[in-house]
């Protein structure tokens, strides 16, 4: 997956950019110790999954940009039709000092995993003829994380033009986003 999100924040005002799902999660069961048949009450909270980036600047002297930022990207790994599942999830926080219109690497992480399942008759597959009584399911899974993130100091509407023009001519192209675009962050500053 590529993306290249943009995000216009206040200064020192915190902003959240979430693309993902709400999972419901059992905290609580309770069922009445009276009444035997008395029916089984879930107490469900929400929990947010997918990518989230959390972030709060400061613009400083000459234009510098004090960044803290949060990103996490989860989702459920297993058990997506139980009131427990589990959650995989990959974070990074981290607080930075940048120049405007400058492009820093954030964060990078990537997960590998490979699977391996067998399946057919059993006893038959596991004879030395096995492969004409089963199979054998390979896969390979790469996932990678990588976070650039630009801010851009916004300071009056000529500023907030030039901003939104770049945002408009990176949509024309060719309907996805650049490999080479990082995350931007336009801070308005008081």
């Amino acid at each position: 997956m590529l993306s290249s999100p943009s995000l216009v924040v206040m200064e020192n005002k915190p902003a959240v950019l979430q693309v993902g799902d709400q999972v419901p999660i059992t905290t609580r069961q309770g069922q009445s110790v009276v009444n035997v048949d008395a029916p089984v009450l879930n107490q469900v909270e929400f929990k947010d999954t997918g990518i989230i980036l959390k972030l709060i600047p400061r613009v400083g002297q000459s234009d510098t940009v004090t960044l803290d930022v949060e990103q996490e990207i989860s989702n459920v790994s297993k058990g997506e039709d139980t009131l427990t599942p589990t959650i995989s999830r990959r974070r990074v926080s981290s607080s930075l000092t940048i120049n405007n219109g400058q492009t820093v690497l954030l964060a990078g992480m990537i997960s590998e995993s490979r699977h391996a399942v067998k399946d057919g008759i059993p006893y038959l597959a596991r004879t030395l003829i096995g492969d004409l009584f089963g199979s054998t399911d390979k896969g390979f899974d790469r996932k990678e994380l990588v976070m650039f993130i630009r801010p851009v100091v916004v300071r009056n509407g000529e500023d907030a033009a030039s901003v939104a023009e770049e945002f408009r001519s990176r949509l024309k192209l060719s309907g996805r986003p650049r490999a080479d675009a990082p995350a931007r962050a336009a801070v308005y500053k008081q």
